[in-house]
C-alpha cells in the first residue's frame, strides 16, 4: 500500500435528509407564512453567491399530514414549502421542508405515521430532504439560509439567523452520494475493455456465493456507452481493506456522445462511484460521516484507475476537465492497495486444481454435463441426463465444494471465471479432465487436498501468483507467473525477486516436494516499468 500525488475528483449525484429539531416546529411556521403571504404561494428571485447567478423558485407541495386543532393553518393537510436552485451549468439543490411533530396523522385516514422524531427531545422540527448535483454535501447545508435570507429580503422581511443555520441533527443521513472524475475514451477501454478490472471483478465474482454483484452493459449506441457493476458490501470487504458498504462502479458516456469532437469534453466519459442504501441493506449513512464517504469513493475511483494501468496523477493526458470536474491535484491522497484480483483468481484456480486431483468418474461426468448444459441444472434433472443416482450427485457436490454449489435448487459453478477454466479444459482438442489432474500432480507433486493450504500455495497467495503449464515440444516446462511486481534491486520498496524465489524453494521444500522439478521452471513477474520479465528460477538466486 502507498500514497502518491493523485487526480481530485468531483461530486456528482447527492440525497439526504438534514433533521433540524433546535427550534421546533418555528422555523416551518416562519417559512410557511413567508411562502402564503409575501409570495402567494409561488415566487422567483435571482441572486448572486459568491460570483455565481442561482435562479431559486419558491413553491410548495400539499402533504399527507393533517394539522393539529391548535396550528394555524384553515386546511386539512399541512403544507411542505420547496426550494428549488439552480446555479451555473448543471449545478442544482432542491429541498422539500416536512414538519414533524408528536402523534402525526394521516389526513385521510387518521392513522398515525411512524417517523424518527419520536425518538429525540424536542419531539418536533423540520425534515429537510435535499438532493442535486455538482455540490459538496456540506454545500447543500450551507446554501439553504441563504435561499431562504434571499427570498426573505425580496420580500421585504427578514428570517431569525438561527432557524436554518441550526447545526444538523445527529439523526440526519445521506443515501445517495455519487463522485466522479472524467476519462479520455481511449484510456477508459482499459477500464471496461477485456482484461479490465471491471470484467475481471465480474468473471471472478458472478455467481460467487454470498454475493449478488452485477454488471450492466450498453453498447447500444456507442461502446462504453454505460457499463456498471454492482457491488455488494462482502464483494467490496475483499477488494479494499477496511471498506464495508456496497457501491456501483460506472463509465458511462453523456447522450449522444458523437455529436461531439474529440476535443470536447463531452466526447469522453465519466467514471464513477455512487454509495447508496440499497446496496446496504436499505441503511442511510450518517450525515456527520460524509469526510469518510468521500474518502472511501475516492479510494475505490483511484484504485480501479490505478489498477487497470491508468495513470492516477493529475496533469497528464488521461484527464479531461469539464464544468464541474477540473483535472487537478487533490490536497491529499488516499490509500493504494494491490490489485486484488490476481490473488482472487490464484485462490479460485488452486481450488480448481484440488478438484482436478480428486476428481472421480462420476464428478467428471457431472462437470462435463453442466458445461454442455450451460453451467445450471436442477438437482434431479442432472440426475437424469447423467444417469447417476441423486445421492451421487449430492456426495459430488460435497466433494466438488468450491467449484460447484447448489444454490436455490440449482447446481451451478461457483463463480464465471473457474466455469470458464472447466470449459476451456471441456473444449479442448485433446480433452480429458482425468489427464489435467495427472499432468498437475506429476508436476508439482501435489497431495490431493495440498493445493488449498500447503507452503507453496501461501506463496501462490501472497504474491498474487499462479501455475502454468506449456509444451515447448519436447515436454513439459514449469511457469510460475505472479502479478507482483519484483525487483532486482536492494534500494528498492518493491520484493526483490532474490528474495521471493528463495522464499519459493522453501515453500517447495516445506510441502514435502523435490526441489529438483524446479530445476528448468521459469519465473515470470512484473517490473517496475510495468513490464513482464521472464527467466530461469536457477538464475534468480
Amino acid at each position: 500500500m502507498g500514497r502518491v500525488s493523485q487526480i481530485r475528483t468531483a461530486p456528482h449525484e447527492c440525497k439526504g435528509y438534514l433533521a433540524l429539531a433546535d427550534h421546533g416546529l418555528d422555523p416551518y411556521w416562519a417559512l410557511t407564512r413567508l411562502l402564503i403571504d409575501d409570495y402567494d404561494g409561488h415566487g422567483q428571485i435571482e441572486i448572486e453567491i459568491d460570483g455565481e447567478t442561482w435562479e431559486v423558485e419558491f413553491a410548495y407541495q400539499k402533504s399527507g399530514f393533517a394539522p393539529r386543532e391548535s396550528d394555524p393553518i384553515n386546511a386539512e393537510r399541512l403544507y411542505e414549502p420547496r426550494i428549488l436552485a439552480y446555479g451555473d451549468g448543471q449545478r442544482k439543490a432542491t429541498y422539500n421542508l416536512s414538519p414533524r411533530f408528536e402523534d402525526m396523522r394521516h389526513y385521510e385516514t387518521g392513522e398515525q405515521l411512524p417517523q424518527p422524531f419520536n425518538a429525540i427531545d424536542p419531539d418536533e422540527g423540520l425534515s429537510v430532504h435535499f438532493q442535486g448535483s455538482n455540490l459538496e454535501p456540506q454545500q447543500y447545508k450551507d446554501l439553504l439560509p441563504v435561499f431562504v435570507d434571499a427570498l426573505a429580503e425580496e420580500a421585504g422581511t427578514r428570517m431569525r439567523e438561527g432557524y436554518f443555520r441550526q447545526p444538523a441533527h445527529p439523526m440526519s443521513t445521506i443515501y445517495e452520494y455519487e463522485r466522479y472524475v472524467r476519462i479520455t475514451r481511449s484510456m477508459n477501454q482499459k477500464l471496461i475493455g477485456q482484461g479490465g478490472v471491471m470484467q475481471k471483478l465480474m468473471l471472478l465474482l458472478a455467481e460467487k456465493e454470498g454475493t449478488k454483484a452485477t454488471y450492466d452493459i450498453d453498447n447500444e449506441d456507442v461502446v462504453g456507452k454505460i457499463h456498471k457493476l454492482l457491488l455488494e458490501r462482502v464483494d467490496v470487504q475483499e477488494m479494499l481493506p477496511g471498506h464495508h458498504r456496497g457501491r456501483q462502479l460506472k463509465s458511462y458516456l453523456t447522450k449522444n456522445p458523437d455529436y461531439f469532437d474529440s476535443e470536447d469534453d463531452l466526447y469522453h466519459p465519466k467514471v464513477g462511484v455512487l454509495l447508496k442504501k440499497s446496496l446496504n441493506n436499505g441503511n442511510a449513512f450518517d450525515w456527520h460521516k460524509r469526510d469518510e464517504l468521500r474518502e472511501r469513493i475516492d479510494e475505490t475511483i483511484v484504485n480501479a484507475l490505478a489498477w487497470s494501468d491508468i495513470p492516477i496523477q493529475a496533469g497528464g493526458t488521461t484527464f479531461v476537465s469539464d464544468d464541474h470536474f477540473q483535472a487537478t491535484a487533490a490536497g491529499e491522497s488516499v490509500a493504494i492497495y494491490d490489485d486484488p484480483t490476481p490473488e482472487m483468481e490464484a485462490q479460485q484456480q488452486s481450488v480448481l486444481i484440488t478438484a482436478l486431483q480428486s476428481m472421480t468418474e462420476a464428478d467428471s461426468d457431472i462437470v462435463e454435463s453442466l458445461v454442455t448444459d450451460g453451467g445450471r441444472v436442477h438437482p434431479e434433472e442432472l440426475a437424469d441426463r447423467t444417469g447417476y443416482g441423486l445421492s451421487t450427485i449430492y456426495r459430488a457436490l460435497q466433494r466438488l465444494d468450491g467449484v460447484l454449489e447448489n444454490a436455490g435448487a440449482s447446481v451451478r459453478f461457483t463463480s464465471r471465471k473457474i466455469a470458464d477454466e472447466i470449459q476451456g479444459i471441456v473444449e479442448s482438442a485433446e480433452y480429458q479432465i482425468e489427464n489435467a489432474a495427472e499432468r498437475v500432480e506429476a508436476l508439482l507433486g501435489m497431495e490431493t487436498r495440498q493445493a488449498a493450504s500447503g507452503a507453496f500455495q501461501a506463496w501462490l497467495n501472497r504474491y498474487a501468483g499462479d501455475v502454468e503449464i506449456e509444451e515447448p515440444g519436447d515436454g513439459e516446462t514449469l511457469r510460475i507467473r505472479v502479478d507482483t511486481v519484483l525487483s532486482r534491486y536492494k534500494h528498492t520498496t518493491n520484493p526483490r525477486v532474490q528474495e521471493v524465489v528463495r522464499e519459493l524453494l522453501e515453500a517447495w521444500d516445506y510441502d514435502g516436494r523435490d526441489v529438483r522439478q524446479l530445476r528448468d521452471a521459469y519465473l515470470e513477474y512484473k517490473t517496475g516499468s510495468g513490464d513482464r520479465d521472464v527467466a530461469p528460477l536457477r538464475t534468480l538466486l
